[in-house]
């Protein structure tokens, strides 16, 4: 089982990773990849379950806007600890296309960048095999002030900013 938090502690993980090959029968959540919305999308546009997309890196943004209003969660896969290019994906969907969905960060997931991957709109993270649930949840008190907007909690910053 995937270790999968949010702000308050472990969730619960019940997405079916969708596969062509494989049956989907009885799956009430189905996640998938932004390149099988694309292929089968009559398929997607009439499942009778929630919806889920995975991004990857290269994946444009512009490209699945039309599908948001369906999408109940978007993972965005963290390929590398050094590539930037998924906090970028979180910030457009909040920020330019106003999704209100849950946005999840997959793949390399490490406790020293949750903090700024919540600032960045995400609000829940399948950590890395090695990170301790924990000492993760802690991360999210580590910085108390920031100067950029945080963009879940946009109220509380008018409050501070007056």
């Amino acid at each position: 089982m995937a270790n999968v938090i949010d702000l308050s502690g472990v969730i619960n993980d019940d997405w079916v990773r969708y596969d062509r090959l494989r049956c989907m029968g009885g799956a009430r959540r189905l996640l998938v990849s932004a390149k099988d919305l694309a292929k089968y999308p009559g398929y997607f546009e009439r499942a009778q379950v929630e919806l889920g997309l995975e991004l990857e890196a290269d994946d444009v943004i512009e490209g699945i806007v039309s599908w948001l209003p369906r999408l109940v969660l978007v993972c965005i896969n963290f390929s590398a600890f050094s590539d930037g290019r998924a906090f970028s994906q979180a910030r457009l969907l909040r920020e330019r296309f106003a999704y209100r969905g849950d946005i999840r960060a997959c793949g390399e997931v490490l406790r020293d960048q949750l903090s700024f991957m919540q600032r960045c709109g995400i609000n829940q993270f399948r950590l890395a095999a090695d990170e301790d649930i924990v000492n993760s949840l802690a991360a999210f008190t580590d910085i108390s002030v920031s100067y950029q907007p945080e963009l879940l909690r946009p109220q509380l910053q008018k409050v501070v900013n007056g």
